[in-house]
């Protein structure tokens, strides 16, 4: 494999990983093939040709794969060869959401979690749509003190 390029193998394991992952079902686990593709963007002849390992693949296609399901882009590319963790260094490491304490109990609940990185990625968001909300609750009942101190 040349340095700087996909190799095919890695890419159609990856992408039978996660077709299983995004779209498995307990009555068909592997995963659809068809799903899948509208998921990422793609046709379903270029998810077979990616499982079968029959096509070259660009680093576009995998950053595109990445962006649609919600998974780091360079650690993807990692994953099939384009790049080594060594190249990325401290970009390798899986970075804690904005606003959200790594030791968070509710993130470490989420990000444990058995489900598809876009679905935890959605969580996530949730999770500081929620905290926002709850400061601005704070900050209203605050206000309603100072209004009821000054009332006294």
């Amino acid at each position: 494999m040349a340095e700087g390029s996909i190799d095919r193998d890695a890419w159609a394991k990856v992408v039978t990983g996660l077709i299983a992952q995004e779209t498995g079902t307990p009555a068909k686990p592997q995963g659809n093939k068809s799903r899948f593709a509208e998921l990422v963007g793609v046709t379903y002849k270029t998810v077979l040709r990616w499982t079968q390992g029959a096509s070259d693949v660009s680093e576009d296609s995998v950053r595109q794969v990445a962006r649609a399901l919600h998974i780091s882009p360079l650690l993807l590319l990692v994953q099939v060869g384009y790049y080594t963790d060594e190249d990325l260094g401290a970009a390798a490491s899986v970075a804690t959401p904005a606003g959200i304490d790594k030791d968070d109990p509710a993130l470490r609940v989420i990000l444990e979690a058995n489900v598809p990185p876009r679905v935890q990625q959605r969580m996530i968001q949730r999770l500081q749509e929620l905290r926002a909300r709850e400061a601005e609750r704070e900050v209203d009942e605050v206000r309603w003190w100072i209004d009821q101190s000054r009332g006294a």
